[in-house]
Parts: C-alpha cells; structure tokens; sequence
C-alpha cells in the first residue's frame, strides 16, 4: 500500500534581507522534516520576502547561492519544497515564481505568477500557463494569491492533467491579510476561489500566507493559512498574524 504522503504547511517570519529569509526558510524546512513531513510549502516571495526592497536583493548570483542552499537543505533532509522566489529572466523580466524542489535536491521546475494586480505588474512580468509535477508524493500545481480569483481561466488548463493514484494538490503561496472590512471580504473570495477549485479538480489546496507585512508592521489580519479537501471543505485553519507550521496527512 502507497504511503499517505505528509506535507508541512509554512507560516514563516518575513525578514528584510535575502540571508534572514533564507536562514528562516532552512529553519522551517528542518522543523517540517522533524516533523514527518515529505514536503513543505512556502509563502510567496518566500525566499527575500515581500516588501518595498525587494529590488535590492536582486542580485544573481546572491539569488543562485539563496536557491543553492535549498536544494542542499532539501537533499541533507531527504524533503521536498515548493518555495516562493523571484526567477530573473531574459531582457531584465522579473517572474513572481514557486519553485519545485524534490527531495534529493534537484529543481523540478517553477510556476511563474500569471494573475498580477495592478501594483505587481509594473515590476513582475506575467507567467504562462501552468500544469502538473510530481513532488513528495503528490500531483501538484501552483495558484498564487489573488489567481484563485481566476478560477474559469486556470481550470481548462488544469483539467488537461492526466489523472493518477497519488493526491493531486494545489499550493497556494499568499501575502493577504484581514486588515479592515474590504481586505476581509476580498481574503473571502479569494478562499471561495480556492475552495471552488479544490472541488472541481478534486484536489486538496494547501495556503501558505504570511503572518505580517514589513511594509506596514501596524497591519493585522494575516496568517489564517487554510487547508481545504478535495471536497471544499476547509479542514485547517493557522493562527492569525503569528508564526507557525503544521503537517497534513493528504489522504
């Protein structure tokens, strides 16, 4: 009998530089294989975190050592990751990207952001279209923040997997918070979105969101990652703006 496959869900600290958030990833990442877990999902932007510097730690070679250290990390824990960093491509494009890491240390690939807001497209380029990969144990895609709003667009896509025994799942790196009456009717929609697609590709949808923003300390609201059934129905809930991390057994 195949194993269930265990992943780790993230909420980790957001640091100011590329070395504390690295330093922050590998401390989840061994806290996540103490824990049993095949696999751990990280936030978006997990890698320098998601606030106004981001431009300054941009850096190529600093970014390729940042990645390095993943995969060693991941080959010494015998873990996988699907981590959020920033991918630099051709002509100076800047991707918003989950990368797949397995658990012998290889890349198995990244899903660029497609669905950017306003803000976010005047320095990220858009992604493609995204599908499938096999990692620790499960089929798994990305869908990044507000691109559970995309529902209609993605599902085409999607569908076109072709199904297997092992648990699809959707990640779903995050940066939203409840902040005041609007922020929490949209995080609503988006967790609609989320549970919607959950329930038409009968996958389990795994939030990794940040429990804070640098940008305003003063915020609240964050954190609240979810995981939700294949059903819809949401099974977990994180706490609200702390860190923290729990393991899911995807049956």
């Amino acid at each position: 009998m195949t194993p269930t496959p265990r992943w780790a869900v993230s909420q980790p600290r957001m640091h100011w530089t590329l070395q504390a958030n690295v330093a922050e990833t590998l401390a989840t990442l061994e806290a996540a294989a103490a824990a049993g877990a095949q696999g751990c999902i990280g936030t978006e932007l997990a890698l320098t975190g998601f606030h106004r510097r981001v431009p300054e730690l941009l850096d190529q070679q600093a970014l390729a050592d940042a990645e390095a250290q993943l995969r060693a990390t991941c080959a010494r824990l015998c873990i996988a990751a699907a981590i959020g960093v920033p991918t630099l491509g051709e002509g100076g494009a800047v991707f918003n990207s989950h990368l797949y890491i397995d658990a012998s240390g290889c890349e198995l690939g990244r899903v660029h952001k497609r669905g950017l807001t306003d803000s976010e497209a005047t320095f990220f380029a858009r992604g493609r279209e995204r599908g499938w990969t096999t990692i620790g144990g499960v089929l798994a895609t990305s869908v990044l923040c507000r691109e559970t709003l995309d529902g209609a667009a993605l599902l085409a896509e999607l569908h076109a997997a072709t199904s297997g025994s092992v648990p699809r799942v959707i990640f779903w790196p995050s940066y939203i918070s409840e902040s005041d009456a609007e922020q929490a009717a949209l995080c609503q929609a988006y967790r609609d979105g989320a549970e919607a697609l959950a329930r038409e590709l009968g996958a389990w949808v795994l939030q990794s969101n940040w429990p804070e923003s640098l940008n305003e300390p003063e915020q609240r609201g964050f954190g609240v990652s979810v995981v939700i059934a294949p059903d819809g129905r949401r099974v977990q809930t994180l706490p609200r703006d702390e860190a923290a991390l729990v393991v899911v057994d995807l049956a």
